[in-house]
């Protein structure tokens, strides 16, 4: 049987309406309740509040960085133009530099001896002593305050000087007991390189510490005594010497010079003239040899002679004084050794004839670090007699003490005297303990 079309047509919108129905039905019972989209509307709420003060902090946060990096340019822009304004400040010091210079150069230009003064050398040393004596009052006193003063002329000429002020203090009276000395003042000719003479006030060649006697370069606080009594030194004179140095260590010296004026019957010490208006109506004759050819050691021997020791009052008196040492050096040990004699011969005390002295003086010295320096320690026994003027003094002295350098050209020193049949000291006890502190540049 054949349908109608518009009876289908509604036939199936009816079923189509029925199935709608049906599927809102569905919808209805499968979404969620108010309550829970009430909770769930309250935490996208929240949600969104946090984004919300996220956003609002990065952007806090993004204005105080671009308020740094502009500060921050500010300051590197300051900084430049500080550097611009220090390369200014440069270049006009240095452009004044030069200019000096260069007034300099021509200053010196006009002296007619352009840089005489980079040929001028200036150095010096000095020693504070402190005695404290067994009877007596104790004494400290600045020894010597020396400066050396030299100059070079050219390759082969050269001017050596040394000026000393003894105590501290120079002038009349007891209370001013120093010295104002020239004690070098020579010009030096090496002609050959073996050969040179040496014209003009200079130390004597004898014995050990009469041409070194830097308070760094030995033992003891005071220098000793047998280079003061019998080798009277610091000893200089005036005239011509000159000296010889073999390719094998051996180096002669040979010297006229000016002499000795014994006005007190016998005194050597007291005979020194020191070149200051000196009588001079006999000259003197002085040499050494000395052997430095073995690493360390230093042998040698002195003899000075003078025909006429009493130049000034007269008294055919002759002098002869000879002399022999030795010093060596292996690793940290060193040996110092020395003899001196006087032989005075004519019209004298019989006491005084001969006077003679030695000493011996082993020494250790080692590093303490190599910030803090070298110690060493040392022992001395001295033997000697000598005139006085009146009697012959005899002596024997034990000396132990310490020498500490926290630099080679610094140190300080102590040491303890125990001086049997003492005269020098014979009003001050016979024991004598000495600190000092020396230095030369």
């Amino acid at each position: 049987m054949k349908k109608h079309p518009i009876l289908a047509l509604v036939i199936l919108g009816l079923a189509a309406f029925a199935s709608t129905l049906r599927a809102a039905e569905e919808t209805t019972t499968s979404m969620p309740s108010r309550e829970v989209m009430w909770e769930m509307l309250q935490q996208q709420q929240k949600q969104i509040a946090e984004l919300t003060a996220l956003v609002k902090a990065n952007q806090s946060s993004t204005v105080e960085t671009r308020l740094e990096l502009a500060q921050a340019k500010a300051a590197a822009s300051n900084a430049q133009a500080e550097a611009n304004n220090t390369r200014k400040a440069l270049a006009s010091t240095q452009a004044q530099l030069e200019a000096t210079t260069l007034a300099v150069e021509e200053s010196g230009s006009s002296f007619g001896s352009a840089g005489w003064w980079e040929k001028t050398s200036v150095g010096g040393y000095g020693e504070l002593h402190a005695n404290f004596y067994e009877n007596a009052d104790n004494e400290i006193d600045f020894h010597r305050f020396v400066l050396f003063v030299n100059h070079e002329y050219n390759d082969w000429i050269t001017l050596y000087t040394e000026l000393e002020l003894e105590h501290s203090l120079a002038g009349d009276g007891a209370s001013k007991p120093g010295e104002v000395e020239l004690e070098q003042a020579f010009v030096r000719m090496d002609w050959t390189e073996r050969f040179s003479t040496d014209a003009g006030l200079f130390l004597m060649p004898v014995g050990i510490t009469n041409e070194t006697h830097e308070p760094n370069t030995f033992y003891g606080v005071e220098r000793n005594n047998i280079e003061s009594r019998i080798i009277p030194s610091t000893w200089w004179e005036a005239g011509l010497k000159g000296t010889y140095r073999f390719n094998n260590g051996i180096a002669v010296d040979a010297g006229i010079t000016s002499g000795l004026d014994m006005t007190t019957d016998g005194v050597i010490r007291g005979a020194r003239q020191k070149v200051a208006e000196a009588i001079n109506n006999e000259a003197a004759f002085v040499g050494r040899v000395k052997y430095t050819g073995i690493a360390g050691l230093e042998l040698g021997a002195s003899a000075f002679y003078q025909d006429e020791m009493k130049q000034s009052v007269g008294g055919d008196v002759s002098g002869l004084l000879t002399e022999v040492h030795a010093d060596y050096s292996y690793q940290n040990f060193r040996l110092r050794a020395l003899y001196a004699r006087w032989d005075l011969s004519g019209t004298i005390d019989a006491d005084a004839e001969n006077q003679y002295g030695f000493y011996i003086e082993p020494s250790y010295r080692w590093q303490v670090s190599e910030k803090y320096g070298e110690l060493g320690v040392y022992f001395r026994y001295s033997n000697y007699e000598y005139y006085t003027g009146t009697l012959l003094s005899e002596n024997d002295i034990y000396e132990l003490g310490l020498n500490y350098w926290p630099h080679p050209n610094v140190v300080f020193k102590a040491d303890l005297q125990e001086i049997s049949e003492s005269d020098q000291y014979s009003a001050n006890g016979d024991t004598v303990f000495n600190l000092g502190v020396g230095y030369q540049f």
